[in-house]
């Protein structure tokens, strides 16, 4: 399965739902909606600066952490983020072998 980095913010209006309490918390849910998609979160934390919530999420595909972030952000939980793809050591060696065959 592909690891991903999703860097993101929550709105205001999440915000003012999470500290009232008024949905459950988004670390609680994140986990259901991913495996909606065959997928689940690694790992996910809140943070100062540009993004204020980031994740390390596992999916079979790119398509299917499209469809989770675009699922997500419909729910007008989270504003424009990004998604890195994660490449394990395996992969990038396999890789580098790969390009270095390729000449």
């Amino acid at each position: 399965m592909a690891q991903y980095l999703w860097q993101t913010s929550l709105t205001s209006s999440a915000w003012k739902d999470q500290v009232s309490g008024e949905i459950a918390a988004l670390f609680d849910t994140g986990d259901a909606d991913a495996a909606a998609f065959g997928g689940s979160v690694l790992h996910a934390w809140v943070a100062f600066g540009e993004n204020d919530f980031i994740a390390v999420v596992e999916m079979p595909d790119n398509e299917s952490m499209a469809a989770f972030v675009l699922a997500m952000t419909a729910k007008g939980h989270y504003a424009a983020g990004k998604t890195t793809i994660l490449l394990s050591s395996g992969e990038t060696k396999r890789a580098m072998r790969r390009a270095a065959s390729a000449g």
